[in-house]
């Protein structure tokens, strides 16, 4: 589960906005055992976390396009994560700084960049910081599944 969370880039943030659900698509970086997620400063999900910090994070990978199956066993390969955690926005400009110059050096790892100039204080003032600290995780795979088992097309009516 953390390998997936490792390899991914884009999840979707799943908050309680006053009883009712609010999930959100966005890129975020699995670093020291959290999830961090570089945003704007203000936004529905800002607001709602500030309110409830209670969150789920979801993450999957389907290598495989899902196909029309009606007829036959819905068994196709994928792998999945929910992280289970508190989604701290982060207030402090120095804490922020040192989570973003992280989350900007892994990035530029991934792609192969040399890393920028050093980040200061003004840039990470401008910028929002979340980093959701984990208390559960759960997930499914399946590996094993033949890759053409849907490839057949609707059935006329």
């Amino acid at each position: 589960m953390r390998q997936l969370l490792a390899d991914e880039e884009v999840g979707h943030l799943g908050l309680s906005d006053e009883g009712q659900p609010y999930v959100v698509p966005l890129s975020y970086a699995y670093l020291e055992g959290r999830i961090v997620i570089h945003c704007a400063t203000k936004g529905r999900k800002v607001t709602v976390l500030r309110r409830n910090a209670a969150c789920c994070f979801a993450v999957n990978r389907h290598p495989d396009k899902v196909r029309y199956h009606a007829e036959k066993r819905c068994h196709y390969r994928y792998q999945s994560v929910l992280a289970f955690g508190q989604a701290r926005w982060i207030e402090s400009a120095a804490e922020r700084l040192q989570w973003l110059t992280k989350f900007r050096d892994h990035f530029s790892r991934r792609l192969g960049h040399t890393i920028p100039p050093q980040l200061d204080l003004q840039t990470a003032a401008k910028v929002g910081l979340i980093v959701i600290e984990i208390e559960s995780l759960t997930g499914r795979r399946e590996e094993d599944a033949d890759p053409k088992a849907h490839l057949s097309e609707p059935l006329e009516p």
